[in-house]
């Protein structure tokens, strides 16, 4: 890691200057760098994929909701929508917020320690009291509470790879991003959906997730030096705060293209994973424990397969172009949704599911390199949190169209034509991503 121009001698605390160098970063040094997106994926994918649908189908019954001459079903991939939109949209508010706070903040003990911080202690509350909430609502606050911690964190977390990577080196970073992203999402569904939930001890699921939050927050806290700003801030915090939601469109217009090919990209992974659970429960009748099995075995199928091409992939931009392989990555995931249309069986699910997991690695192993190549370094907090705009806003806008589909054309808890509805709909996502990414130039922005 970076060494030079160190401006805190504190043994755990390491500092360094805004201007010093950006030395070799180290395979070990990037394995800490990129640990907290291990927790995160640990957290974040059974937490949406296996224990929100599970505690909503426990808190909730099917209901009608009338509007004039409408009777619109409410059923539990609503009310899973409702929960999850909400939670998505502190999380577009928060992060770029939060990142642009961190670019101009002058803490002693660096920009982004001190978020990331308070953002691990929150993660580590919230969480634990979603293990032992009782009711819809209680778990509504809750998580959205849980989502603002997250976020506090995510942001400046997100602007470390461009502080700490020298240029030639964020394809590799970006590689182990991705690589810990598809592990900790394997460790994730294998723990906490194959493991502890079939064998109904779902509490003690939902308690290792502050743990390992805990873990990797302490290695990032602890185990990467930090840059201290000693520059004055070019603007006032507040204006900061309100330029933390907008980018030059026009100046950086390859960053704002991508950002719309990826919010598609991301649209088509978030309906199959928020409502795979549900899809296998309900069409194969299963109990939640299996149907947590089943679904954890589908999404973990897609990771395993995934993170074998993250490896690779990270190397194969630098050949081939990073722009090449996104868009390869929608076209496959384009041809996977549109497989699980027709899939008769959970044998044809789960090969589908690895062609849907070869796009989602493809995509996550050069995504980073890609953003940060096209960003200005000087206000990377800023624009990786904005980034989070096309990812929180997948969720936001996907769920509650998806959601409400599937319940509609269902019409009950036992019909499965809402789910091949919502494949469709996936199928076209992916499409969408593959078209907005042809305006893209691959450039790099110091």
């Amino acid at each position: 890691m970076a060494s030079t121009a160190l401006s805190s001698k504190s043994r755990w605390l390491r500092t360094l200057t805004e201007t010093a160098v950006r030395d070799r970063m180290s395979w070990r040094g990037m394995l800490v760098l990129s640990s907290f997106w291990f927790a995160i994926a640990y957290t974040m994918q059974p937490l949406g994929g296996n224990i929100i649908p599970l505690l909503v189908t426990r808190f909730t019954t099917p209901a009608t909701f009338i509007l004039g001459p409408l009777a619109i079903p409410l059923d539990v991939n609503t009310y899973v929508s409702v929960l999850d939109t909400i939670g998505a949209a502190f999380a577009i508010v928060w992060q770029p917020a939060i990142g642009a706070l961190s670019d101009n903040s002058r803490f002693r003990f660096g920009r982004r320690r001190p978020f990331i911080a308070i953002g691990v202690v929150g993660d580590i509350i919230f969480l634990t009291l979603i293990a032992f909430v009782t009711s819809y609502w209680a778990l509504l606050v809750v998580y959205v509470l849980f989502q603002m911690a997250s976020n506090t964190a995510q942001g400046p977390y997100q602007g470390m790879l461009p502080d700490q990577v020298p240029a030639d080196q964020r394809a590799e970073a970006s590689g182990y991003y991705g690589l810990m992203n598809m592990v900790g999402t394997i460790f994730g569904f294998l723990v906490v959906g194959a493991l502890l939930i079939p064998t109904h001890h779902v509490r003690l699921a939902i308690l290792t997730l502050p743990l390992v939050i805990a873990i990797a927050g302490a290695l990032v806290i602890f185990g990467v030096p930090d840059r201290q700003r000693t520059s004055v801030a070019s603007h006032p915090v507040g204006r900061s705060i309100v330029l933390s939601f907008a980018i030059d469109a026009r100046k950086y217009r390859d960053f704002a293209w991508l950002m719309v090919s990826r919010l598609f990209f991301l649209m088509g992974v978030v309906g199959i994973s928020t409502y795979a659970f549900n899809f296998i429960r309900f069409t194969f009748h299963y109990s939640e424990g299996k149907a947590s099995l089943y679904s954890s075995a589908l999404q973990a199928v897609v990771v395993v397969f995934a993170a074998v091409l993250a490896m690779t992939a990270g190397f194969l931009a630098e050949r081939y172009g990073k722009k090449r392989l996104v868009a390869a990555a929608c076209v496959i995931g384009a041809i996977g949704s549109a497989c699980l249309i027709f899939a008769p069986s959970l044998p044809w699910i789960l090969a589908f599911g690895i062609v849907v997991g070869g796009s989602l690695g493809v995509f996550l192993s050069v995504d980073w390199a890609f953003m940060t190549d096209l960003i200005p370094k000087a206000e990377a907090g800023r624009y990786m949190g904005v980034s989070n705009i096309a990812t929180a806003s997948a969720g936001f806008i996907a769920r509650p169209i998806l959601g409400p589909i599937i319940d509609a054309v269902n019409n009950n808890r036992t019909s499965t034509a809402g789910y091949r509805v919502m494949f469709a709909i996936v199928t076209a996502f992916y499409l969408i991503a593959l078209v907005t990414l042809r305006p893209v130039r691959e450039i790099k922005v110091e």
